[in-house]
């Protein structure tokens, strides 16, 4: 009996120790400029957050620059605060747009890091679904198009955007710097046409199917109106949508001249909603 008692004590012990090996061993990890597919502009870094295990968040950082420029490491900032709340992030790069690279290429370049991201998830120890994507600017507008059209797999569960583009035939709204720009997102020029299906289809605002969406915007941005984002927010609540609509006073496209108490605020409120839709 006394045999028996030992060999089953010893039998626990050992599992034990076997999970406490395998949970210490999620140590923090950073993989950089992963391929995802082929070219140079199709790479991720990738930032495991130390004990992670399959319900911890995973977020997808898309960069701005207008659609034609831009590099991940224009998300770092975002990826610092994340990392910091043991959060899994993945920083990605596309193709740039140009005369022949438009927005269904950066469409195609987003579902593919995610199915990446999503086949790697046993080796890497991290979720299969419910990912969240967070962009600035143009990336902005590419996370929410993806997130509302082109997520047939339904990879992705919410959407964080700042100083986003959303209804690219709103011309009166942006810098006239920025329109033009148009060309190169939606693959022809703007010739004055609100109903011109290149540009309604590039554009979230007239999607169909909706995902919550934290949408902020400055209210001194003069490249990318804060109107954009108040159009989202009326489309999400008249779809019944969960959204948040948080304006920056005194912020400028990306933010800057905004209070730290506001920046702060905000950084709350992006944890929160991150916690909240990757569950």
């Amino acid at each position: 009996m006394m045999t028996h008692f030992r060999s089953v004590t010893s039998f626990f012990f050992y599992c034990s120790v076997a999970l406490s090996l395998s949970a210490s061993a999620q140590q923090a990890k950073v993989l950089a400029d992963v391929a995802y597919g082929e070219g140079v502009n199709r790479k991720m870094d990738v930032y495991l957050a130390e004990g992670r295990n399959r319900s911890t968040p995973l977020v997808v950082l898309i960069h701005g620059g207008g659609w034609m420029s831009g590099d991940k490491q224009d998300a770092d900032f975002m990826k610092e605060r994340m990392v910091k709340n043991q959060i899994n992030v993945i920083n990605m790069n596309y193709r740039l747009g140009n005369d022949v690279i438009h927005y269904t290429d950066m469409m195609s370049d987003i579902h593919e890091a995610l199915r990446f991201v999503r086949a790697h998830a046993s080796a890497w120890n991290v979720r299969k679904n419910h990912y969240l994507l967070w962009g600035g600017s143009a990336g902005g507008h590419l996370a929410l198009l993806y997130a509302y059209r082109y997520d047939k797999e339904n990879m992705v569960s919410a959407v964080i955007t700042l100083g986003a583009p959303v209804k690219l035939n709103q011309v009166d709204h942006f810098q006239k710097a920025a329109l033009g720009l148009l060309p190169i997102v939606a693959g022809k020029a703007w010739n004055g046409d609100s109903t011109d299906v290149a540009f309604t289809q590039a554009s979230p605002y007239y999607s169909v199917r909706f995902k919550p969406t934290l949408m902020a915007h400055g209210e001194a941005d003069s490249i990318v109106s804060i109107r954009q984002s108040a159009l989202l927010a009326g489309v999400l609540k008249k779809n019944g949508v969960a959204y948040q609509f948080i304006s920056l006073p005194n912020g400028a496209h990306g933010g800057e001249g905004a209070s730290q108490e506001m920046i702060d605020r905000l950084n709350d409120e992006m944890i929160a909603w991150i916690k909240k839709y990757t569950r």
